[in-house]
């Protein structure tokens, strides 16, 4: 899996650059979910860690939109 940008990373990415991200992230969250329902990824601890980078991306979307 790729790095994951910091908050700091992401807080200095331009709205539609985080949008952007926040749409491979799902998707990639996706594509885990699937495999971990049939049984082919076995690190079900990086869904998680996926879904919480997701969440820290539309954390920053929100600050953006309110600042």
């Amino acid at each position: 899996m790729a790095q994951h940008a910091s908050m700091k990373e992401l807080l200095n990415m331009s709205v539609d650059d985080v949008r952007r991200d926040v749409r491979e992230q799902r998707a990639t969250v996706a594509k885990l979910s699937m495999g971990i329902r049939m049984g082919k990824e076995k690190n079900s601890a990086l869904y998680k860690r996926e879904k919480r980078q997701i969440a820290r991306m539309l954390t920053v979307l929100t600050q953006k939109r309110r600042s």
